[in-house]
């Protein structure tokens, strides 16, 4: 009995140091695994700009500044790279969303509405490399603080589709005016094509003020041009009427001059004195007077 009893303790002591050990081994070689995901996570990191640096140098000033902006974006929210490789697939593409979607449109655009559109390489690179995630928010963030100079002017504000693949080299955006074409119904339908579904979706505060879904182009120009044509003829009423004023006004002033010289030289008739000399014609106030003291001299039977 003694010896079966120590036999089954070695046995399971040989079996305890044996699980013991085993799982020291899956516990390092988890670590190992880890470890060596962290350093090719941590050896990933820039690779994507930096290759698009090595093509493209000339822009690469320029592309750093907009991944500072990015980054610079990030840190308002308390997000920096290291906290964008650690996070999940599905965490990283959720709050890129909600950073995307967060960016402000410039107060000069009101009324505008943008989609972006990232390939599902632009997601593995962008989650690959947080340099090329802050690359596109910066550029966003750029893009969107462009000032509208034509808002004073009436504009009715834009649409814009954005769309980012595996690098830089592959964005491709455009936008066009919310009355492209003619019609607002038809700009719509554009920009409902272009951005399909699944794009992160931004609009400005006043997206669906302008213009109202039946607005039509030449429609607006014909009653344009309608009410300068009115413009135009109510004008040319006025000033043919202006004209004809000044013309009754320079005969009625001719007409009461003449009369004044008529007085003048029947005040004179009445003194004895009928010398015409147009050099000493008076205004029709003092022919006046002159008239009206003769005839009172006459009157009064005194002779001049």
């Amino acid at each position: 009995m003694t010896g079966t009893t120590m036999n089954v303790s070695g046995s399971v002591g040989y079996f305890a140091n044996y699980q013991s050990a085993s799982r020291k081994e899956e516990v390092k070689s988890f670590a190992s695994t880890i470890s060596a995901k962290a350093e090719e996570m941590k050896s990933q990191r820039g690779s994507v700009m930096e290759d698009y640096y090595a093509k493209k140098p000339e822009y690469k000033a320029v592309q750093q500044k907009r991944v500072e902006g990015g980054y610079s974006f990030l840190s308002m929210s308390g997000i920096s790279a290291e906290d964008l490789e650690s996070m999940s697939v599905f965490e990283f593409r959720n709050v890129m969303t909600k950073m995307i979607g967060s960016i402000p449109q410039h107060p000069s655009r009101p009324y505008d509405e943008e989609t972006v559109l990232i390939s599902e390489e632009g997601w593995e690179n962008m989650k690959k490399d947080p340099d090329y995630a802050a690359w596109v928010l910066g550029y966003l963030k750029e893009d969107r603080s462009v000032s509208n100079p034509f808002l004073a002017m009436g504009d009715k504000g834009c649409y814009t589709v954005q769309n980012f693949g595996a690098s830089p080299a592959e964005y491709q955006g455009h936008s066009f005016s919310k009355i492209y074409g003619g019609t607002a119904a038809g700009a719509r339908a554009m920009y409902n094509t272009e951005a399909g579904s699944g794009g992160i979706v931004t609009r400005a505060p006043q997206a669906d003020a302008q213009p109202p879904k039946d607005y039509n182009l030449w429609e607006e120009r014909k009653k344009a041009r309608k009410k300068r044509q009115e413009e135009w003829l109510e004008a040319d009423i006025q000033t043919k009427y202006q004209q004809r004023k000044r013309v009754n006004e320079l005969y009625e002033k001719g007409y009461y001059e003449n009369l004044a010289w008529q007085k003048t030289l029947n005040s004179r008739s009445l003194f004895g004195n009928i010398t015409d000399d147009a050099f000493m014609k008076p205004s029709m106030t003092d022919a006046a007077l002159a008239y009206e003291t003769a005839s009172f001299f006459a009157a009064a039977g005194f002779e001049l």
